[in-house]
């Protein structure tokens, strides 16, 4: 059983365009950077992408034409033992290439020299990821296939970030078995408060059936607009119906975040933190970053686990 201070963390919300991808993509870039002002470590990352839109591959600059394998071939594979490292991750090499090359096809200058995916591995998706649904619906075991398919390297990463479709079918179910966090991102509008009363009760429900490790790591308002009474409101209402949950980091709606992937990185990546202009999201991830890293620290000083990073153990087996 997986000890619950382990991070494999499911982005899911039911509802579209809440900011999941961005979410995950950033947090999980964030984290594998690590920054000593935000107090965030360096954390070798493996982030999964199970949205079938396979947009987690584009914001690092991919070219969806040229990845060998994705999440697809992992969900359906009958085989054991799978090369899962070797094979079908993207890595930290090869995302930090492709995010130079398109910088610099997509703006004709020169990739800054810090724009790295430094201990970030990527498990990609595309479209043919829409058909895995129904060609494991016949199958034994099939609300847990990804989870075995990690079960090899699930110890080999600090954080596993899990980016989930917009909907509770198959693919977010293996997602929230293999994980045992959940982390939800609102929209800051009135209908993003039904969704989030629904996104509940399946979560609920999963727990009672499929995986009862499963447990609500954080809530994080999205899409927020200070100077909206709706937007406020919003933010007011998750407040007083989970204040514990709630992240006090929220990301405001920013043409800037969201034209990031044009210029082929994630914007924590792509521009410096500062509290104006570009750097504002960028600033505003790190610190949900630092929020987060801060909740899991002290989810393992509750149970008791002081333990060093994967990048520290690899060090010590290199040098050994």
């Amino acid at each position: 059983m997986m000890g619950p201070y382990k991070m494999v963390t499911a982005i899911a919300n039911q509802k579209g365009g809440c900011a999941k991808t961005t979410t995950a993509v950033n947090l999980a870039a964030a984290l594998a950077k690590g920054n000593p002002r935000m107090k965030i470590p360096p954390s070798k990352v493996l982030l999964i992408d199970l949205d079938p839109q396979g947009n987690c591959a584009t914001s690092f600059g991919l070219e969806k034409r040229k990845i060998r394998k994705t999440a697809y071939d992992l969900l359906v594979n009958e085989g054991e033992n799978l090369p899962i490292m070797d094979e079908y991750l993207i890595s930290p090499e090869e995302l930090t290439e492709s995010m130079q090359s398109a910088y610099t096809q997509r703006t004709g200058k020169k990739a800054p020299t810090g724009l790295t995916a430094d201990n970030l591995w990527l498990l990609p998706s595309d479209i043919h990821l829409s058909g895995a649904e129904i060609e494991l619906s016949h199958k034994i075991g099939r609300e847990t296939r990804l989870k075995e398919a990690l079960a090899p390297i699930i110890d080999d990463f600090d954080h596993v970030i899990i980016d989930t479709p917009p909907s509770l079918g198959l693919l977010s179910i293996n997602a929230m078995s293999a994980a045992n966090w959940v982390m939800v991102p609102v929209q800051a509008e009135y209908y993003s408060l039904e969704g989030f009363s629904m996104l509940m009760n399946s979560i609920k429900m999963i727990q009672r059936r499929i995986n009862r490790n499963l447990k609500i790591f954080g809530v994080v308002m999205t899409m927020v607009d200070l100077r909206s009474k709706l937007s406020r409101h919003v933010v007011e209402e998750v407040h007083k119906n989970i204040p514990k949950k709630l992240f006090a980091t929220n990301i405001r709606r920013l043409a800037k975040v969201a034209e990031a992937p044009w210029s082929g990185a994630p914007t924590v990546l792509l521009n410096k933190p500062s509290s104006n202009g570009a750097g504002l999201g960028s600033l505003e991830y790190w610190t949900l970053a630092s929020e987060y890293h801060k909740r899991v620290q002290d989810t393992r000083t509750a149970f008791g686990v002081i333990e060093h990073s994967r990048l520290q153990r690899d060090r010590i087996d290199n040098s050994a």
